[in-house]
């Protein structure tokens, strides 16, 4: 009786044809996802990316601090060489959205050189000044978004927003305010405790991001693609978020991502990762489910 040979080249079946082209080590991911399958309840389709928690009261609290220093910029008046800060970046604006055709560069470097002169006057003046530039462009913005007019306060203070919020949403007052002042920051090169933006800022700024991705400038999305150009925006987002803020659940979001993009071996790794470092978290038995169903849907094929 003569034995069949297998025939080289046959292709492989099931789950483990993923395996192809991924580095060695998921094979482990894959073995130990399997073993959980066992003890979680239920398959659970990975679709929601959390959300970053904001604290509201202490959000709140930050708002009504800069209101009262916006106001108290209002009633004292400020010192010469902090409003000469406050001109020049006014000035980069100007420069950042290109509507005067100001060097950006040369701009810039004379708002670093203003913010060197201010700052020897003591934080609370130049704390005082940003806290009044803050309200004025929250103001200028907010009337942008009611009547679609760019005042000079907004292209002065908020240089590239309009074009950057073309198409997207508006922004709620801690995304808008959080928006501010990291650029404010990271313009003058200021980076001092007092002026960091708050971990409750940073998240609300982030949960902005994460629910109105933007697509690149000037892009040409393909039709249908449009999510897929999102979700790698967000994926960008949480490497950012995940160095700020280390209580985010950044494994899990980018397992959702990961599934989202079709790449569910990549998605049962940072499942996977989450468990291994917050089995007890709050998202625990929501990645288990999401893990389940993504091992489901591997080794279907689907």
């Amino acid at each position: 009786m003569q034995t069949k040979r297998p025939v080289r080249g046959d292709v492989k079946r099931g789950w483990m044809r993923h395996l192809e082209g991924w580095q060695p080590g998921l094979l482990a991911v894959f073995i130990a996802a399997s073993v959980a399958v066992l003890v979680v309840p239920r398959s659970v389709e990975p679709r929601d990316v959390p959300e970053p928690m904001v604290n509201p009261r202490a959000l709140a609290a930050t708002m009504a601090k800069d209101d009262a220093l916006a106001q108290s910029a209002v009633l004292e008046r400020l010192d010469p060489d902090v409003r000469a800060l406050g001109s020049a970046f006014r000035e980069y604006g100007i420069a950042e959205a290109d509507t005067g055709g100001v060097d950006r560069v040369s701009a810039r470097q004379r708002v670093v050189q203003a913010a060197s002169r201010a700052i020897e006057q003591g934080v609370d003046a130049v704390l005082r000044l940003r806290a009044y530039e803050l309200r004025v462009f929250v103001r200028a913005a907010r009337t942008w978004a009611a009547t679609g007019v760019a005042s000079p306060d907004l292209i002065e203070l908020g240089g590239s927003f309009v074009r950057a919020m073309i198409g997207r949403p508006s922004m709620d007052d801690g995304a808008l305010r959080a928006s501010f002042k990291r650029r404010w920051v990271e313009i003058t090169g200021l980076e001092r405790p007092e002026l960091a933006v708050t971990i409750d800022e940073h998240r609300a700024l982030y949960r902005y991001l994460l629910r109105h991705p933007a697509l690149p400038q000037g892009a040409d999305v393909p039709v249908g693609a449009q999510s897929a150009f999102e979700d790698q925006f967000r994926l960008r987002k949480l490497d950012e978020l995940a160095r700020i803020d280390p209580t985010y659940p950044a494994a899990l979001a980018r397992g959702v991502l990961h599934h989202r993009l079709g790449k569910d071996p990549l998605a049962l790794a940072d499942f996977q990762r989450y468990l291994e470092t917050a089995p007890d978290g709050p998202y625990a038995l929501r990645a288990r489910n999401y893990l389940r169903a993504t091992l489901e849907s591997t080794r279907t094929g689907n």
